[in-house]
Order: C-alpha cells, then sequence, then structure tokens
C-alpha cells in the first residue's frame, strides 16, 4: 500500500493498502483501520472519546429491578393504571416526609466502564400537589474477596419540579458521584437511591414520589464491552 508519513520521527502513518482499507498506524502498529463499511478499533481496549474524553452510555434501569431497603425502605413495589388510556406503570413510592431508600442490588458493572464517577438521572412521577422533590445515590463496587459491608460513596442529590400530577417527570443528570470501594473491572455495582424527603428544599410535603425508574451513566473506557 501507499504510506502517507504524518511526523518527522516517522512513528505515526496513513497507510491506502490494496485490501480497500486505509491503516492509522502509531509506534508501527495498526490502531484504526477505515474499511469498505466499517471504522475499526484494532484492540479490543481501544476507545473513541469525544472532545478528549471518554463519552458516556446510560443504561437504564425500571423500578422494577430496585428493592426497598430493609430500614427506612420505600414502599413495595405498585402497580398503577391510568384513568382514561389504562397505560400501566410500576413504581416505588417515597414518603413525603421521612428520608426512604431503595437498592439496586449486585448489579453487573459494564466492562467499558472506565472506573470514574458515574451519574443518575431519576424517572417519576406523583399522584397530586407542587413543590420540589429531591432525589439521591450513592454507590459502591466491590471486587472478588471484597467486604460487602464497605461504605459507599459520597452520596449526591438533584432537585426537579413538579409539573403536572400524573406527568412523567425526568430530573436533569446528578453531577458527579464517586463510587465507594476500589472500582475495577467486573466489580458488583450496589447502588441506593432516596428521597431526601426531610430536607427543607424537598417541599411536595405529605405527597409521595412515584419513582418509575433510574439511568446510569458510564464512562467508557473501550468500545467493545468485553
Amino acid at each position: 500500500g501507499t504510506k502517507l508519513i504524518v511526523d518527522a520521527d516517522a512513528d505515526t502513518s496513513i497507510t491506502a493498502d490494496t485490501d480497500d482499507q486505509i491503516d492509522f498506524e502509531t509506534n508501527g502498529a495498526d490502531v484504526f483501520r477505515m474499511k469498505t463499511s466499517d471504522f475499526d478499533v484494532v484492540t479490543a481496549t481501544g476507545n473513541i472519546q469525544v472532545a478528549g474524553a471518554d463519552p458516556k452510555r446510560g443504561i437504564y434501569i425500571p423500578a422494577a429491578a430496585l428493592t426497598p431497603a430493609t430500614t427506612t425502605g420505600s414502599s413495595a413495589l405498585t402497580q398503577y393504571e391510568s384513568t382514561t388510556n389504562k397505560v400501566n406503570y410500576k413504581s416505588l413510592d417515597f414518603d413525603g416526609a421521612t428520608e426512604e431508600y431503595a437498592w439496586l442490588l449486585a448489579f453487573q458493572a459494564p466492562d467499558y466502564w472506565d472506573l470514574s464517577t458515574i451519574t443518575v438521572r431519576f424517572h417519576w412521577t406523583c399522584a397530586s400537589g407542587s413543590g420540589d422533590v429531591i432525589w439521591g445515590a450513592a454507590a459502591v463496587a466491590l471486587s472478588n474477596d471484597d467486604a460487602l459491608d464497605t461504605a459507599l460513596g459520597t452520596a449526591v442529590t438533584v432537585t426537579d419540579t413538579v409539573l403536572t400530577a400524573l406527568d412523567v417527570h425526568t430530573t436533569a443528570n446528578t453531577s458527579a458521584i464517586t463510587v465507594g470501594g476500589t472500582p475495577a473491572k467486573g466489580d458488583l455495582l450496589f447502588l441506593r437511591v432516596y428521597r431526601d424527603a426531610d430536607a427543607a428544599g424537598d417541599t411536595l410535603n405529605a405527597v409521595d414520589a412515584r419513582l418509575i425508574g433510574i439511568t446510569i451513566k458510564f464512562g467508557m473506557a473501550q468500545y467493545d464491552d468485553q
């Protein structure tokens, strides 16, 4: 193939091969290949960054996959139906006065995770009322032979305002959540979510907030999940 050297010491080059692909080479080894219908990240641990940073990938977790905490837990999973169109949904209901918790238990963190901070977005509704709801999350990652009784990272909250009762509400992403433990590839993630109902800023008083699901966003350290 024809090779274009793009730096003076010749350790980076672009080669137009005879097999209908263009190779991007660094330090004598292919890093990327542009094929007829694919852009190939050559190594399994390779990644495609956006604006010089790891991109984020979200995973949606429905309320049905969450478990009320043993101590000060949310309601059990409850099924509701809308009045006119009979749309069914399930939620965990969080009290308007008392701080209540639920868990995502032993979730297998994706192998593409860059082991850095995560964010959480909350999907919820309420049957009545007006004001603000404060949602929070904290997490710990556990490897083989780690103690289950390991401290979670610092909890982070996000505030959302009631728009219309029985409408879907989706919060902004939380700010970065530092995961407790020492995150490693293949870890189990334990995530605790809660409503900070006794905080002054949570003003949807005496009304349950119904958590429909959450979206967790992980940074990607490699493009392939293996």
